[in-house]
């Protein structure tokens, strides 16, 4: 049984993340960021391979091991070691405000509203509201609240738990190792 003073992990509300982005990012960012094919084209289904992403997160997540970018790896450098993931799939944000030499998003909140809006474009792209439910492949928003905390993007190793689980990620470099989730506001995404 868990202690009464621990706080718990979260899953939030399409609501709550709307609200939350609208706030860090204004109202028209938020509704206009979407991840898009890479050559631009308008598609009803999100070309996406994992495998392709596995390897880039495998082959760059220990520290130090940067990114194929000539920015090399950034002091926060979460968002960045995705967004490189998912381009070797060709996918992309479409209007990011800002980026590393390669074009790829470098702003989590950014990254973060192009996955919620993403969820009404594809047929393919899901929120994933339980974390039993959770897999290898989906991509992980850390949410916080109040300035308390950055937020913070990674892709799932495996199912997680409220404690946590097992990540790819960058800033704090995770290669398959498990990162504590306790009373962290989680945001989870999947593309199919």
């Amino acid at each position: 049984m868990a202690d009464k003073n621990t706080k718990l992990t979260s899953v939030l509300t399409h609501e709550e993340i709307e609200q939350q982005l609208s706030k860090e990012l204004g109202p028209a960012a938020a509704a206009n960021l979407l991840l898009v094919p890479q050559d631009g084209s308008d598609v009803a289904t999100l070309s996406f391979d994992w495998s392709k992403a596995k390897e880039y997160y495998s082959e760059y997540c220990p520290q130090g091991a940067g990114n194929d970018c000539p920015d090399g790896e950034f002091a926060l450098d979460c968002t960045h070691f995705i967004c490189h993931g998912l381009s070797k799939s060709k996918v992309i944000v479409n209007q990011p405000s800002a980026t590393c030499t390669n074009g790829v998003c470098v702003r989590v909140a950014e990254l973060a509203a192009a996955f919620k809006n993403s969820v009404a474009k594809y047929s393919n792209v899901k929120k994933i509201d339980d974390l039993a439910q959770t897999q290898e492949g989906d991509f992980c928003f850390v949410v916080s609240w109040f300035g308390l905390s950055k937020d913070h993007a990674m892709a799932l190793a495996d199912t997680i738990s409220p404690s946590g689980g097992k990540v790819y990620g960058h800033t704090n470099a995770r290669c398959g190792q498990n990162v504590d989730l306790t009373g962290q506001s989680l945001v989870i995404y999947r593309i199919v």
